[in-house]
């Protein structure tokens, strides 16, 4: 690029070598300079071509990256509703879950309370036992001896 910027310069001429090249300049010059122009214009017409299929791809890719970003777009889209509706799924059975919880608690609350009052009648009860052996073993004590 920087060659053809510098012959495209070193074919600008002062005002005097063109007006001498008008007149009737040097025709071997004049061919060199015709043949050199039309080098440029072929080298330009080229890079051109090139700069176009560059475009060109670079057009096909942006076309591409938009229609991967609707399709991106619309897959955040529905994976988000997928989302939404499994959150409220959870949300559901976790509240299920808490009920049955709550209600297994208070069952089993209730059942701990039955076993203490079972609890205390039973050992109640064993006291008892032990109170009556007692009183058993001192009556059978009084009816072993013999009354004087």
């Amino acid at each position: 690029m920087d060659s053809i910027k510098g012959k495209i310069k070193g074919l600008k001429k002062s005002e005097s070598q063109k007006a001498a090249f008008d007149v009737g300049g040097d025709q071997a010059d004049k061919e060199k300079i015709i043949i050199e122009l039309d080098r440029i214009a072929k080298m330009l017409i080229r890079r051109d071509f090139s700069l176009m299929e560059v475009k060109e791809k670079r057009e096909a890719e942006l076309a591409e990256l938009k229609k991967t970003k609707q399709e991106l777009e619309e897959a955040k889209a529905v994976l988000e509703i997928r989302v939404e509706e499994r959150t409220k799924q959870l949300q559901d059975l976790t509240k299920s879950l808490e009920e049955k919880i709550e209600e297994r608690t208070k069952e089993l609350q209730e059942k701990l309370e039955d076993l203490g009052r079972f609890n205390k009648l039973v050992v109640d009860r064993e006291l008892r036992m032990i109170e009556l052996k007692k009183e058993l073993d001192e009556c059978r004590e009084k009816l072993a001896k013999p009354r004087s």
